[in-house]
C-alpha cells in the first residue's frame, strides 16, 4: 500500500502511512507476531526523505516482518505487499472506468473476468479496488476520463486485447428537474442530451468506447436514463461507425436474489449481433418476483454495536462500537456463503457506526419497523415536526423481513433512512456492503464517511456477475 500512498497521495504520504503502520501493527498482534528489527532497508529508500528517519525504519521493521511469516500467503497481510503479480493475460479481459470500489467489477471478476485497468477519480475508492485486487499501480488512473481520452496514445497498449469496458459515467445534468429537457424526438431542435456541459463526462465515455472498440461494452446508471435511451444509442454509433447493437435493460436488483430493491439502467452494447436478443433473453431469465434473501439474511451473524458516542472522534473504536478490523470468526447462512463464495470469514472489516445526538437514539428506538416520520409514536420527538410531509422519509426503520431500501451515497451524511430493525442506531457499512452483495473480505478504505459513499455508489456484485456470465457465454 505504501506505493499507491506514494503515487496517489503524495502529498498526505507521511500521514496515510503513519496511519497504516498503526493499522499493520494491530493486525500483527491480532496474529500473534511481534514486530522483528532489521538493520536492513525493506521498503524503497526513496521514501525515506518524506517519512523521516524513525516512521521509515517503523515500515520497513513491519514489511520485513510480514515477509518472514510468510505474510505473502495471508490473506489480510498479503493485500498490504507491493508483490501484486499480474495475473496471465487471458481473452477474458475488461477495463473499468468510474469503478468507484469496485462492484462491477467484482461481479465481472466472479464470472471470471480479468481486470486490466482502472479508472476513477476519487481517490479513497480507487485505494479499496487496489487493496482488494491484485493489479499492478501502473494500470490503475486516478483521474479525470478526460485527460484520459486527451492522451490516449499513451494509454493505448493497456486495451489490447480487452473484450468489455464497463462503466457508471455521472450525468448531473439528469437532475428530476431537467429530464424534460431530454423527452424529445429527434425531429426537434432542443438541446442533446450529450450536449449538455453537466454530461460532459458520459460524453467521454462514450469516446472511449469509440477508441477501444471492445467486443462489449456495460453502461450503468439510474432507471431514469432510459428516457433518453434512443439519443444513447445514437451517439455511439456515430462514435464507432455504426458498429454495435444494443440490449437496454431496466433491472430490479430485488430480482436477482438480492436484498434491496434498487432499480438500474443498464445499457449492453455488442458487437456479435447474432448473440444479442440471447444475452437479453438469458439474462431476464434469471429473473425472480422478489429476492428470497430478506435484510435479516444480510444482518445475520454480525455482532450488536452501539453508536459512537464520541462526536468529535469519528475513528474511535471498541468491542463495543465496533471496529474497522476486528480478528472474529463469523457464522454464515446460506446468503453470505454465496456472497463469500464459501470461504471461511476469520475477520470482520468496517463493522462500527458513527455517532448520533440523543433525541436521534430515542427516534431510532422508538420507530416500529417499516415506519417513516409520519408515525406518531415520533411526532414529538421530530424536529421536523411540522414539516413531515416534506421530510416523511428523514427516518425509517427498516423490517427485517423484506429487502432493504436503496443503499445510496446519501449514508455518508447520516443514515436516519436505514435504521436497524432491532438496534438504536443506522446500519454500518458492513451491512450495507452485504446488502449490495460485497464478500466480508472486501475491505473499503479511507473514513467512515469514504465507506458509506463507496458502497452506495456502487453496483451490487451479485447483479453484475448475472450480466457477466451471460456475456461470457458468447
Amino acid at each position: 500500500m505504501l506505493e499507491f500512498y506514494y503515487k496517489f497521495h503524495n502529498k498526505k504520504f507521511k500521514i496515510k502511512s503513519e496511519e497504516l503502520a498503526n493499522e499493520i501493527e494491530k493486525i500483527l498482534i491480532n496474529e500473534n507476531l511481534t514486530v522483528i528489527e532489521s538493520s536492513d532497508n525493506h521498503i524503497p529508500l526513496g521514501y525515506k526523505s518524506l517519512l523521516g528517519d524513525s516512521l521509515f525504519r517503523r515500515l520497513s521493521n513491519i514489511y520485513y516482518t510480514i515477509r518472514q511469516n510468510d505474510g505473502k500467503n495471508h490473506f489480510l497481510l498479503k493485500k498490504y505487499l507491493p508483490e501484486k503479480k499480474r495475473k496471465p493475460r487471458s481473452a477474458n479481459q475488461f477495463a473499468d472506468f468510474f469503478s468507484g470500489a469496485g462492484g462491477l467489477s467484482q461481479g465481472l471478476i466472479n464470472a471470471g473476468f480479468q481486470p486490466v485497468f482502472v479508472n476513477d477519480n476519487y481517490t479513497d475508492a480507487l485505494e479499496t479496488y487496489y487493496f482488494n485486487h491484485s493489479l499492478p499501480l501502473n494500470q490503475f488512473y486516478n483521474g479525470d476520463i478526460r485527460k484520459l481520452v486527451e492522451n490516449f496514445s499513451q494509454y493505448k497498449h493497456l486495451f489490447k486485447g480487452v473484450k468489455i469496458i464497463c462503466g457508471g459515467p455521472p450525468c448531473q445534468g439528469f437532475s428530476t428537474a431537467n429530464r424534460q429537457n431530454f423527452e424529445v424526438e429527434e425531429t426537434t431542435k432542443q438541446k442533446r442530451f450529450i450536449e449538455d456541459e453537466r454530461n460532459v463526462l458520459y460524453k467521454y465515455f462514450v469516446k472511449l468506447i469509440g477508441l477501444i472498440q471492445p467486443d462489449y461494452f456495460i453502461m450503468e446508471n439510474v432507471k431514469g436514463m432510459m428516457r433518453v435511451e434512443k439519443q444513447i444509442e445514437e451517439d455511439i454509433q456515430r462514435e464507432t461507425n455504426h458498429e454495435y447493437s444494443f440490449i437496454p435493460l431496466e433491472l430490479d436488483a430485488q430480482n436477482f436474489d438480492i436484498p434491496q430493491s434498487r432499480k438500474r439502467y443498464i445499457l449492453i452494447g455488442g458487437k456479435n449481433f447474432m448473440f444479442i436478443e440471447q444475452i437479453k433473453k438469458n439474462i431476464y431469465s434469471k429473473k425472480n418476483g422478489t429476492s428470497k434473501y430478506k435484510l435479516a439474511d444480510a444482518l445475520y451473524g454480525l455482532p450488536g454495536i452501539k453508536t459512537n458516542p464520541y462526536k468529535l472522534n469519528p475513528d474511535y473504536e471498541s468491542e463495543v462500537h465496533g471496529y474497522a478490523i476486528r480478528k472474529l470468526k463469523l457464522e454464515q447462512n446460506k446468503f453470505l456463503k454465496e456472497i463469500n463464495g464459501s470461504k471461511e470469514m476469520n475477520y470482520l472489516f468496517n463493522h462500527k457506526s458513527r455517532y448520533n445526538n440523543d433525541n436521534d437514539l430515542e427516534i431510532f428506538r422508538t420507530l416500529p419497523e417499516g415506519e417513516n416520520s409520519l408515525h406518531p409514536s415520533v411526532q414529538k420527538l421530530s424536529n421536523y415536526n411540522n414539516r413531515n410531509h416534506i421530510f416523511k422519509d428523514k427516518y425509517y426503520k427498516l423490517k427485517r423481513n423484506e429487502v432493504s431500501k436503496t443503499i445510496t451515497s446519501h449514508m455518508k451524511y447520516d443514515c436516519h433512512m436505514y435504521i436497524h430493525p432491532d438496534q438504536a442506531r443506522g446500519l454500518s457499512p458492513r451491512e450495507a456492503a452485504r446488502i449490495q452483495t460485497f464478500p466480508d473480505d472486501y475491505v473499503f478504505r479511507g473514513s467512515l464517511n469514504d465507506w458509506y459513499k463507496q458502497i452506495g455508489n456502487a453496483v451490487p456484485v451479485k447483479m453484475a456477475q448475472v450480466i457477466a456470465q451471460e456475456l461470457k457465454k458468447f
